[in-house]
């Protein structure tokens, strides 16, 4: 199983990058990796993703994700292990300096020509007058780029089985 990840991974144009964590690709337990994404102290994913209705609004909804065929197991791991080598469309974070020299961050969630409502990485909503705003950058990935490695390497193997396993939409 493991030669067969490596090969996946090296014929992935993305594989070096990857090669690393070839073992993660497959053979994860499913359930362990769903009660590390709900229980784990150290990675905490629901604060920002939403599953079954429940968590944040920095991420993406994860409900229905693997069944888009773009999301494969290397790019579920490169989620993880490189946040900011693709970051989901509508994502983007920005960093705003503002008129009073503060500076604010994360994803714009709504804006129009008056105001710009953006989630914070603590998943604080925040809204601010575009009278206010001196200058804004797009920013790296609202996910850490250490996320990956607070886990074992087991663990890791079992969130991307997790992941991979969400095929079907979000309940209505």
């Amino acid at each position: 199983k493991y030669r067969d990840a490596q090969n996946k991974v090296a014929n992935d144009p993305k594989g070096s990058k990857l090669a690393a964590y070839a073992d993660a690709l497959e053979g994860g337990d499913a359930e362990k990796g769903r009660s590390l994404f709900l229980n784990n102290a150290a990675v905490y994913c629901q604060r920002c993703h939403k599953l079954d209705g429940q968590g944040g609004d920095v991420g993406p909804q994860l409900n229905g994700l693997a069944a888009d065929p773009e999301k494969t197991r290397n790019y579920l791991l490169e989620a993880v292990v490189h946040p900011n080598a693709k970051i989901a469309k509508g994502y983007d974070t920005v960093i705003l300096l503002l008129n009073d020299d503060t500076t604010v961050s994360g994803v714009v969630k709504a804006e129009d020509k008056k105001q710009l409502r953006l989630v914070t990485p603590e998943n604080k909503e925040l809204v601010i007058a575009a009278d206010d705003i001196q200058r804004r950058r797009t920013g790296p990935s609202a996910m850490p780029d250490d996320l990956h490695k607070k886990l074992s390497r087991r663990e890791l193997r079992d969130l991307v089985e997790f992941l991979a396993s969400l095929k079907e939409p979000p309940k209505k």
